[in-house]
């Protein structure tokens, strides 16, 4: 499955959520990531019909949270996840947080949607190599997705190729880190000489590493420039200058899906 490089992600959006899909979709985006705990299922649906593209041409992804695997109501928040999007299918679902003890239960649950043609594939996020191997044990349905903290200060080296060494495609949440690598002044130096922001510099550097990235913005200028990354190319030598950059810091320490409080 070729993903697109880049998508657009909807946490924290809001009431804005709808209007910013369809921005998206003009722009050029086809793909968009939401989640049950983000609360912008609808709003998805909403900006894609309001676009007038057709259903075909966009890939969608949500994702099952930590607190309906805990307390076993998977099938009552997948198919409320189906009915908010509003179409007969979701291209990619994702167990959003590795709940130990509920990984087994929830993937057999989602595999038997994947049976009955309502998801097309499966996923995971903040999926540590020892989820991923447990999984893979047992999975008739393997995940294509792997989405992780990936940031010029986070880069995941480790995990990310990983993932792709066993066939999963790695994808970047919160690619810019919030916003609060863009003043970095390697960075600055690098969007000088491309005459390319050091937002276009970040995104151009995850993708040249193969993964997919999904920034999120709710300003059209900066969903455009975030778009417009394909028409140059960082140099071996720049790309190891933002490797460098790497302090293997998570932006916040409670993301580590070792330590979580599930």
């Amino acid at each position: 499955m070729k993903l697109p490089q880049i998508g657009f992600g909807t946490m924290a959006l809001g009431a804005s959520t709808s209007k910013c899909v369809s921005e998206a979709v003009e722009l050029g985006y086809r793909l968009f990531d939401t989640a049950r705990d983000y609360g912008t299922e609808r709003e998805v649906f909403q900006g894609i019909k309001d676009s007038g593209i057709n259903r075909k041409e966009v890939f969608i992804t949500t994702k099952i949270g930590p607190a309906d695997m805990r307390n076993g109501v998977q099938r009552g928040a997948i198919e409320k996840s189906i009915e908010l999007l509003g179409y007969d299918y979701i291209d990619l679902f994702l167990i959003h947080w590795p709940v130990v003890d509920k990984i087994q239960e929830t993937w057999r649950i989602l595999e038997e949607y994947v049976g009955a043609g309502k998801i097309k594939y499966l996923g995971l996020s903040n999926f540590n190599p020892h989820h991923i191997q447990n999984l893979m044990s047992y999975a008739r349905v393997k995940p294509i997705v792997n989405q992780l903290e990936i940031n010029p200060y986070f880069a995941n080296f480790g995990l990310a190729e990983y993932s792709k060494a066993i066939g999963i495609t790695a994808e970047c949440w919160s690619p810019l880190r919030q916003a609060k690598a863009l003043d970095d002044e390697t960075l600055g130096s690098l969007a000088k000489k491309y005459g390319k922001s050091p937002a276009q510099i970040i995104l151009r550097w995850e993708i040249q590493r193969g993964l997919v990235a999904i920034p999120r913005s709710s300003k059209k200028e900066h969903m455009a420039e975030n778009i417009n990354i394909f028409d140059f190319e960082l140099t071996p030598e720049d790309m190891q200058s933002v490797n460098a950059l790497n302090r293997d810091e998570r932006n916040n320490p409670r993301n580590n899906p070792d330590r979580f409080p599930w």
